[in-house]
């Protein structure tokens, strides 16, 4: 009976400390600065992006196209952020038409093409390229087409399935319910 009393006594032991130590790591914050800017794990991501300069124009098509709502109901994804410099390379009619007059449920599918489920940092994704002796990676985004990862001039570029390739410019950011990382140039996007 003793016996049994003990070995209980261990098992509460045990099940209290996991949960403890469980408590303790879900509640760390990662904080990562960049540009000046403070992006931290304990913000959903478009609370990150507040008020950060480099998606300042951007930040009106993710709301329009419910990134928010995406990021913030999936968990455990990785989404790529197309800065505002993305719109650099549009002509002028090109970019307002863009910015103001996509649909939302155009921008809502669009950019589930720059979410992937899983997290996904540089450290891995570099890792499987090289396992893989330098050729490319493919990984599937939540709307269901491939995005392609590969490294030219020791640099990680994007490719969508259309061929347009986009710069891969700083990342490992965490958020809420996953990563994100910045990228130069728009995916799956056609004038």
């Amino acid at each position: 009976m003793i016996k049994q009393i003990y070995i209980s006594l261990l098992f509460i032991f045990i099940a209290v400390s996991a949960k403890a130590q469980l408590s303790v790591e879900t509640s760390k914050v990662v904080e990562k600065e960049w540009q000046g800017h403070t992006f931290s794990s304990d913000q959903f991501l478009l609370d990150n992006l507040e008020n950060f300069n480099s998606v300042e124009e951007m930040i009106t098509v993710f709301k329009k196209g419910e990134l928010a709502f995406l990021s913030n109901n999936q968990q455990n994804v990785t989404v790529f952020l197309p800065m505002d410099s993305a719109l650099e390379s549009m002509k002028r009619r090109e970019k307002k038409k863009f910015l103001e007059q996509v649909s939302s449920s155009d921008l809502k599918n669009l950019w589930k093409e720059y979410i992937i489920p899983g997290r996904m940092d540089s450290h891995s994704i570099r890792r499987n390229i090289e396992n893989k002796n330098g050729s490319p990676i493919f990984v599937r985004t939540l709307g269901n087409h491939q995005l392609e990862f590969f490294l030219k001039n020791d640099e990680l570029y994007l490719k969508d399935y259309q061929g347009n390739e986009s710069k891969w410019i700083e990342g490992d950011f965490y958020f809420k319910n996953g990563f994100f990382h910045f990228i130069d140039q728009l995916l799956y996007y056609e004038e």
